[in-house]
């Protein structure tokens, strides 16, 4: 395998970048008229666990993110493979996000709406607002953490060049594999 140069311009970077494997979120939030709506985002990533810390960046053109940074608070939704027609509604742009009831799931004292479909759910609010080009990194802390049921039944949903992918079935590795010793002496 080799590489080839490509532009740096939008569509080398785009290129490149596809080829990162991103688990698939949605963000959700309260609209200004109290219904909950979605936003599908794979720019999602830890920060810290102590204070427990995330990171999400949103287009700050959008009106996603003028109501985020208006009420400092988001979900975070970790798909499962089943739950692919949430992340295509939530993933259209311009259009009505609003989800539907029977996509929720209510908790005492979670702040921002949950998905039932999700394997996990990260109740957040605004520790950091950072401008970086047309995008806000939003690092959040994280107030309220659910589990699904179904977590150990359920591979996440993963976004890789363009399109939806699956993990191949059976092949696990519960531990680290050490580096082969010509890595490791290079390291």
């Amino acid at each position: 395998m080799a590489l080839h140069s490509a532009d740096s311009d939008p569509s080398g970077f785009k290129a490149a970048l596809g080829s990162f494997a991103s688990s698939v979120n949605v963000i959700t939030l309260w609209d200004a008229a109290g219904r909950p709506i979605g936003m599908t985002a794979t720019a999602f990533s830890s920060v810290s666990v102590d204070p427990l810390l995330i990171l999400v960046c949103v287009n700050r053109s959008t009106r996603t993110y003028e109501r985020i940074a208006e009420t400092r608070r988001f979900g975070v939704n970790i798909l499962g493979s089943p739950a692919r027609e949430i992340s295509d509604h939530c993933a259209r742009p311009g259009a009505d996000k609003a989800l539907p009831a029977e996509w929720l799931t209510r908790r005492e004292g979670w702040h921002s709406p949950a998905l039932s479909g999700a394997l996990a759910f990260l109740d957040c609010e605004i520790d950091q607002d950072v401008e970086a080009g047309t995008h806000a990194v939003l690092i959040a802390t994280v107030g309220g953490i659910g589990l699904s049921s179904a977590l150990p039944h359920h591979e996440p949903l993963v976004h890789f060049r363009g399109s939806y992918r699956q993990l191949q079935a059976g092949i696990h590795h519960p531990r680290p594999r050490p580096l082969p010793i010509a890595l490791e002496e290079s390291a």
